[in-house]
């Protein structure tokens, strides 16, 4: 595995990851992590998919692991979009798919349908953060508002359950003992990622890269609906599937292994040349 920095436009220092040192692959994957995480949470993903023959990159967004940047916390959505942007930018693959979760798939999402001319082979939505699952109550959306005016950089616990990330013990054990990861959300953060998971949603019908869309049944934290309209919404360009039994990681739950084959069965016909 190679590590690298890369200095975002105001001057933050990312922590990107190549995680196989193969010259000869069939493809690549970069990965973009959740809210409160870090990359090194799919190094598994990353090692299924380098010994399939894959090349796979992933990188800490700002405020999170070891990149750097206030935790939890964003200048707003542009700044993530850019940062994703530069972080493409090193890595020179014809054959690239993206992958984002939750709040990464947020990123993707936005990042795929606000801008035009992008050639990736295809990108994947892993419980994106679309839609909540539960809308935040009336005095929370308030103050959420009047600090992103008045101090957007003020942070507070987002209250995730370990025990609703995943049905297994030792993956809730691993989470909740991880030092990289945190329990912060700032206003700004909170503010412009609600509602451009809302956007996204509304925008669906502007993608324009093949996409996969995978959700867990039991998800309390990402609306698994939100998933669901946005394939619909795609004019065909997404499909989607339900993982049953499995809660908001589907890659760190009972479906993980059948995640990661469907994923790369999904990849692999990307591949296959259009006769």
């Amino acid at each position: 595995m190679k590590s690298y920095k890369v200095k975002t436009l105001d001057q933050l220092s990312l922590h990107v990851q190549k995680w196989n040192e193969n010259i000869k692959t069939k493809a690549s994957i970069c990965i973009i992590h959740g809210l409160g995480e870090h990359q090194n949470r799919y190094a598994h993903m990353a090692k299924f998919y380098c010994e399939k023959g894959f090349q796979v990159y992933s990188y800490d967004q700002r405020g999170h692991g070891k990149s750097e940047g206030k935790r939890g916390h964003t200048p707003g959505l542009k700044f993530n979009l850019r940062d994703l942007k530069d972080v493409l930018n090193t890595i020179r693959e014809k054959k690239l798919f993206l992958y984002g979760h939750s709040f990464g798939g947020n990123v993707l999402a936005n990042f795929i349908l606000r801008n035009k001319l992008l050639s990736f082979k295809g990108i994947i939505l892993s419980a994106p953060w679309l839609k909540l699952s539960e809308t935040p109550g009336l005095f929370d959306r308030i103050l959420a508002r009047t600090m992103n005016i008045v101090y957007p950089s003020f942070t507070k616990d987002k209250n995730i359950d370990p025990t609703s990330i995943s049905n297994i013990t030792s993956s809730q054990k691993l989470y909740n003992e991880d030092p990289l990861n945190h329990n912060r959300i700032s206003a700004r953060l909170f503010c412009e990622f609600f509602e451009s998971g809302l956007w996204a949603l509304k925008n669906a019908k502007k993608l324009n890269i093949e996409t996969l869309i995978v959700h867990g049944d039991q998800d309390d934290v990402i609306s698994k609906n939100g998933s669901i309209l946005f394939a619909k919404k795609s004019l065909g360009k997404a499909k989607y599937k339900i993982f049953k039994n499995t809660k908001h990681e589907i890659h760190n739950d009972i479906s993980q292994k059948e995640l990661f084959v469907f994923v790369m069965n999904w990849i692999d016909k990307q591949l296959i040349p259009i006769s």
